[in-house]
């Protein structure tokens, strides 16, 4: 069987409706545009050199991009020798591109004052997300059915997602279970304020009297036009990614002294390596404690 062939019925089997749509479309873009090396070729007479070869085409793009090639390559042998369809896992002896270690892009205090002093809905809607931790689809689908201010907390319990030919409502979280997240006095300030501007049930963010959320497209749209009319009135403000909202909740919260666990249940991490992610954003402003720290009261040196 030739990996064009096998890599159709993977495609088929182990990626759509599996994956999301975003990485189902993805994964069908990298495989024309950098598998067609060895899409003629028979599953058992790929080599490692081809693999390499592969890779090579790889080299103008991210690092995210070289890696999602490498572990999709990985999983295609490993699967096609499951079923019989390869012998060896050619993947396997070449060494996969190392994963680049960046800080978290955050706001300071004084910036986030800046980019949230103008009150309209928009602003309304990141503040809820700064907040609270949400993730995108977490808060676009967020009801007022799932929103306890009396008892102070929200349920996460269904998440917005793309699919083809638009978008959905899926009834679990990422990690297919409720999330309840609590309510601080800020939060509730935040959703007393959108439920001034509309007193309808649904959900919190739709379209006019439409019953249906907002599309990810049209959050990304009006966060991109509120960010860039925020930068004009504050020009030392740089651009930070929606998802950069979500990285200073958590930040912020282990800089205020909470644990690391107690975090990742906030911001719904299956695995606790995710989360120490934000520690290592935190890495300068440790190593200055670190420096600051003085026992010259206790150890007397002559």
């Amino acid at each position: 069987m030739t990996f064009k062939d096998w890599f159709s019925i993977y495609y088929d089997v182990y990626c759509k409706d599996v994956l999301s749509y975003t990485c189902y479309e993805e994964y069908g873009i990298i495989n024309r545009k950098h598998f067609d090396i060895i899409a003629d070729m028979e599953m058992n007479d790929i080599k490692p050199l081809h693999i390499q070869q592969i890779m090579k085409t790889t080299k103008d793009y991210s690092v995210h991009r070289q890696r999602r090639v490498y572990f999709l390559l990985h999983r295609v042998f490993e699967q096609a020798i499951l079923n019989d369809y390869a012998v060896s896992n050619p993947v396997e002896k070449i060494r996969p591109p190392k994963r680049i270690k960046k800080n978290v892009e955050i706001y300071t205090p004084e910036q986030l004052r800046k980019f949230f002093d103008y009150d309209c809905s928009t602003s309304r809607m990141l503040l809820l997300e700064l907040y609270t931790g949400l993730r995108r689809g977490e808060l676009l689908a967020l009801s007022w059915d799932n929103v306890y201010i009396d008892k102070r907390y929200i349920n996460v319990c269904q998440t917005l997602v793309r699919v083809a030919g638009g978008q959905e409502i899926r009834y679990t979280t990422k990690n297919n279970s409720d999330r309840l997240i609590p309510l601080g006095t800020a939060s509730i300030e935040i959703l007393n304020r959108i439920r001034e501007f509309d007193s309808s049930s649904g959900f919190l963010f739709r379209y006019g009297d439409v019953e249906k959320p907002i599309s990810l497209r049209t959050y990304h749209d009006r966060y991109k036009a509120y960010a860039e009319k925020q930068r004009l009135k504050y020009p030392e403000l740089f651009y930070i990614t929606p998802h950069k909202l979500r990285h200073t909740f958590a930040t912020y919260l282990l800089r205020s002294g909470s644990d690391i666990e107690t975090v990742r249940l906030l911001l719904g991490h299956t695995d606790i390596k995710t989360t120490a992610l934000y520690v290592h954003s935190n890495y300068e402003r440790m190593q200055e404690a670190v420096e600051n720290l003085s026992f010259n009261e206790v150890l007397k040196y002559e």
